[in-house]
């Protein structure tokens, strides 16, 4: 008597979903950094750069790429660390974190944006009722975001605390919103030089050259003497 074979396809049930469903806000915002709406919010704007065509059962969703993402980003754990947590292969969340950080990246000018002639207008406005200082548009730091140890060139990204990073400058509004993103430079370059060299300091070279074209305002660290050549910076 012949045997009758059933093929059935038992679907992949990923350990983290269904914890996350119940899940408050502050209990999202503790383990991904985000709250729940805004996870719903990053879900609509990289469907469709995230979305998958194929029928296979164990494709992932566009959520569950999000959470993985999310979840390194907000630990800075290794990818094995990650997937065992969550129930992935390393090899799938370091492929996962790849594909939503370039998604992620390609919506930048939508939130990352050099403000006109209106927003500066309001920027110095506002800048001027909360701190008295005439012209400003915005504020210019330096930070380090931690990294691991690279292959390449290690020596260059440990900074002067003794960890390695990338030296990141941002420039913020009135509001705290990044108008200019720089993460180009290993830790151990010095903010100065990291300003000095970006696209940010010659569009202000060219476009503000007088006091009332506007400034930025910068710690020690920012506007060193070697900066005055510009012209265009107050502290």
């Amino acid at each position: 008597m012949a045997a009758l074979f059933v093929n059935h396809r038992i679907v992949k049930e990923f350990r983290h979903t269904a914890h996350v469903q119940n899940m408050l806000d502050n209990e999202m915002y503790a383990r991904y950094r985000y709250t729940n709406g805004g996870i719903d919010y990053l879900e609509d704007l990289l469907k469709e750069s995230l979305e998958r065509t194929t029928r296979r059962n164990r494709a992932l969703t566009v959520r569950q790429m999000i959470l993985i993402t999310l979840r390194f980003f907000a630990t800075g754990a290794f990818f094995n660390i990650i997937g065992d947590s969550m129930g992935y292969h390393k090899c799938t969340v370091s492929r996962v974190v790849a594909q939503v950080t370039e998604a992620i990246c390609g919506h930048i000018h939508q939130f990352v944006m050099w403000p006109d002639a209106n927003a500066r207008a309001w920027n110095m406005t506002e800048f001027f009722k909360k701190a008295g200082f005439p012209n400003v548009v915005g504020c210019v730091d330096g930070t380090h975001i931690r990294i691991q140890a690279p292959s390449e060139d290690e020596p260059a990204f440990v900074n002067r605390k003794g960890f390695h990073s990338i030296n990141m400058q941002a420039v913020c509004d009135i509001k705290g919103k990044f108008t200019s993103v720089n993460a180009s430079w290993p830790g151990s370059c010095h903010d100065a030089h990291v300003f000095r060299t970006s696209g940010l300091a010659a569009k202000l070279t060219i476009e503000h050259v007088a006091f009332s074209d506007g400034v930025l305002l910068g710690d020690s660290g920012i506007i060193s003497r070697r900066l005055y050549d510009v012209g265009h910076l107050g502290c």
